[in-house]
């Protein structure tokens, strides 16, 4: 049986349950400790009304975005409840 796409798995709920849909609340430039490797890194922070995942991540403000894009489809995923047919 080949993989479902992602059009054919069951989708959030959002409209019924907005309060658990994450954003991206925070996106700033994060200085680490001298022991880390060298480049940029950004801290970000992705909440809805009930968590918070605070982290950070190497790279340009775009590519964290786009990590947090990422993080946070898979997040919606798992916490808010899918919709019914």
């Amino acid at each position: 049986m080949p993989p479902k796409k992602p059009e054919d798995l069951p989708q959030p709920d959002i409209k019924r349950f907005p309060h658990l849909e994450y954003t991206v609340v925070t996106l700033e430039k994060a200085d680490l400790p001298s022991s880390s490797p060298r480049g940029v890194y950004y801290r970000y922070v992705v909440a809805n009304t009930v968590s918070e995942v605070t982290g950070y991540r190497q790279g340009t403000k775009r590519e964290v975005m786009s990590y947090c894009s990422t993080l946070i489809d898979d997040l919606n995923m798992r916490t808010i409840p899918k919709k019914k047919d």
